[in-house]
């Protein structure tokens, strides 16, 4: 496929990164929706937009790092 070749990519290994950023941004997102309707629920440090910025850098990083092989 066109895409995982542009990114030096097998279909597992893109699989697995794609799927556990899914899984991370459900999570984060869950955690907002719920402190959205119960503010008193406070967002765990892991998820919170700080977490959130520190991971999606280091996904870029990872993303860029890739390009270069």
């Amino acid at each position: 496929m066109k895409h995982l070749k542009e990114n030096n990519e097998s279909y597992i290994s893109h699989m697995l990164f794609a799927g556990k950023i899914g899984i991370y941004l459900s999570l984060v997102s869950t955690f907002f929706v719920v402190h959205s309707l119960f503010p008193f629920v406070k967002i765990p440090k892991d998820y919170n937009l700080e977490a959130l910025k520190r991971r999606v850098d280091s996904w870029n990083k990872y993303s860029k790092e890739r390009l270069k092989k």
